[in-house]
């Protein structure tokens, strides 16, 4: 039976209670999230001065929180660089002209998701890819007369394949840093574990293409993107440096940084950019000549300012509720229920939980991890969960901002999101192989007391 330091007290309930009424007052207003972290930094630390931690020590747990994730800070303003970049060298109209140029108009719903999961994967965003190629695609469906909501679920579906394994993504990169897990060999264990929903989601969309009637695809859907730029091998070398360096299993920073070098020099010499114009692209985002090149324009460091500065406030909590207790009770209800239901089973409950309360696929990552600390002690192990869970699930809730920023861009309300077969896929493949309880949870629940004693102490 758990001691009474292990049921939620009225202050545990008060604190969380004035955070997620803060959440939903920014939700529901359209304010930024970054006031209701802000509410939630006061929330915690007045909840961590209540039970005797002073404001010196409170501090400098909100610094050691921030100084975790120092690394994917760095890592989120190579990608913001690199997003942008790669729009002004032409890296990005290339691979979409090249990957419009394969598509065959009989399976144009399978296409639109493999063309999006190959540009998402090389990019390693979901909102960079549904702005550039998604949009793209979703003119030709609706030029040729294709099923919008179909085609809308593939590309919901198929950007969200980058960001859970791309080596490049900003949540991938996050979980890393969560865990303490090799972002390769993350990689390597996403590709394997996530091959065979990967294959079903295609003989879906293949089925669902032959269900609708013969298009034709239209002509000159690329015919812009070829008339300002110049494609040749050294436009396509920086995303070639990003694959053979991965390959290779070179830190992901210094591939960023090659990639981004290489893209600077084929701006300069084949696309005559100026250094200022390429150095507004890396630091305020690509803007585009003119209308017809209008869904190019973004990326940039400044594209990334919102989810980095969500991820050093959200990180500054780690440190203050493993001191404080705050969330103790709740690791315990968690991994009790782990013990029942299975620990990828909790983390897939606990994930759609967050990630309705916060409407933020990053805040949601961090609570989860947080959360679910006990219920899964095997690091590699708990970056599937997440990768599987809560990273591509925070897509599917209308809501949530993963999925209302899609939904805006491609034009497309929610009844695109029970045709994202990828989304659904992935995690109820993972539920129903999910292991058994006593190998996911192997510390029993005494053990955990002692740990979480001695740690306070």
């Amino acid at each position: 039976m758990p001691s009474p330091k292990d049921r939620v007290t009225r202050g545990q309930l008060v604190t969380l209670g004035l955070f997620i009424c803060g959440l939903a007052g920014c939700v529901l207003s359209g304010i930024s999230l970054l006031w209701a972290l802000g509410f939630g930094l006061v929330c915690f630390s007045g909840y961590a001065r209540s039970v005797g931690l002073s404001f010196p020590v409170i501090a400098k747990l909100l610094l050691q929180g921030v100084l975790r994730i120092a690394n994917i800070l760095t890592i989120f303003t190579l990608i913001g660089m690199l997003t942008g970049v790669w729009r002004i060298s032409g890296t990005i109209p290339l691979l979409i002209d090249t990957a419009l140029s394969l598509i065959d108009p009989t399976f144009f719903v399978l296409w639109s998701f493999l063309l999006c999961a190959a540009l998402s994967s090389l990019i390693g965003t979901a909102f960079g890819t549904v702005s550039t190629l998604g949009v793209v695609c979703m003119l030709i469906a609706h030029t040729a007369d294709f099923n919008e909501v179909l085609v809308g679920g593939a590309i919901l579906s198929g950007i969200y394949v980058g960001d859970r394994c791309s080596p490049m993504s900003s949540s991938a990169a996050l979980v890393c840093a969560l865990t303490h897990t090799d972002i390769y060999g993350n990689f390597k264990r996403m590709l394997r574990n996530g091959a065979l929903p990967f294959f079903l989601t295609c003989l879906g969309y293949a089925l669902l293409s032959l269900l609708g009637p013969e298009h034709v695809m239209p002509e000159g859907a690329t015919d812009a993107l070829r008339g300002y730029f110049r494609f040749n091998f050294w436009v396509l070398l920086p995303a070639l440096i990003i694959l053979i360096f991965g390959m290779l299993r070179i830190d992901v920073k210094k591939a960023m940084t090659t990639s981004i070098v290489a893209a600077s020099g084929a701006a300069f010499i084949f696309q005559g950019a100026s250094p200022s114009a390429l150095l507004s692209s890396m630091v305020l985002g690509y803007q585009a000549p003119f209308e017809e090149l209008a869904t190019l324009s973004g990326g940039g460091i400044i594209s990334m300012a919102d989810v980095a500065a969500i991820v050093a406030i959200s990180s500054s909590y780690s440190a203050l509720f493993e001191k404080s207790g705050l969330l103790d009770s709740f690791e315990y209800m968690i991994e009790r229920l782990a013990l029942h239901i299975g620990a990828f089973r909790a983390t897939t409950l606990v994930g759609l939980l967050t990630t309705g309360l916060s409407c933020n696929q990053t805040l949601s990552i961090i609570l989860t991890r947080q959360l679910c600390a006990h219920a899964q002690h095997n690091r590699r192990e708990m970056a599937m969960y997440l990768e599987n869970s809560v990273v591509v699930l925070s897509a599917v809730l209308p809501w949530s901002i993963a999925f209302s920023m899609c939904g805006l861009t491609l034009q497309q309300g929610p009844e695109i999101i029970p045709f994202a077969l990828y989304l659904w896929m992935l995690p109820l493949y993972w539920c129903l192989r999910s292991r058994n309880m006593h190998q996911s949870c192997p510390r029993p629940f005494f053990q955990f007391l002692l740990a979480k004693k001695h740690h306070r102490d």
